[in-house]
């Protein structure tokens, strides 16, 4: 019994800190980094599924960023899964202002989706969107329109 016991309690400890890894990870999956340079090139890279500058209007601009009024251009590359969803991002070009790099990672992961790239069999597999160009800039003051 005692050892039923010490067994649960280690396959909790072992669940207890894969999932504080796991929520690590997640929490991250938005901050740019760099992208895994061993990666296969696949036969068909990932593509952008839908319209991507629906989730880039004047409502997600960061407030810090408005207020000083930076302004500039962002190019991200995206890490996508066999499923299509972006995983990890890394700016490829920085706009001049982290807030800015950040917000376009962050948005491209949370939002825009893909589909997948493929192998030369057709088989979906991991891959990586670059290309991804965010123009930061700040709209019209009200009485100027």
């Amino acid at each position: 019994m005692l050892a039923l016991v010490g067994l649960l309690l280690a396959m909790l400890l072992v669940l207890v800190s894969l999932l504080i890894e796991r929520a690590y990870e997640w929490r991250h999956r938005y901050e740019p980094r760099a992208l895994p340079r061993d990666l296969s090139v696949p036969a068909i890279p990932p593509r952008i599924s839908g319209n991507p500058a629906a989730y880039f209007g004047p409502d997600v601009y960061p407030e810090e960023a408005a207020r000083r009024g930076w302004e500039g251009r962002s190019s991200v590359a995206v890490m996508v899964d066999p499923k299509g969803v972006p995983t990890a991002c890394e700016v490829t070009q920085s706009s001049g202002h982290a807030i800015l790099d950040r917000t376009t990672c962050r948005m491209a992961v949370e939002h825009v989706r893909f589909r997948p790239a493929l192998d030369r069999r057709g088989r979906p597999v991991r891959g990586i969107y670059r290309g991804f160009h965010v123009r930061w800039q700040l709209p019209p003051p009200p009485d100027a329109q």
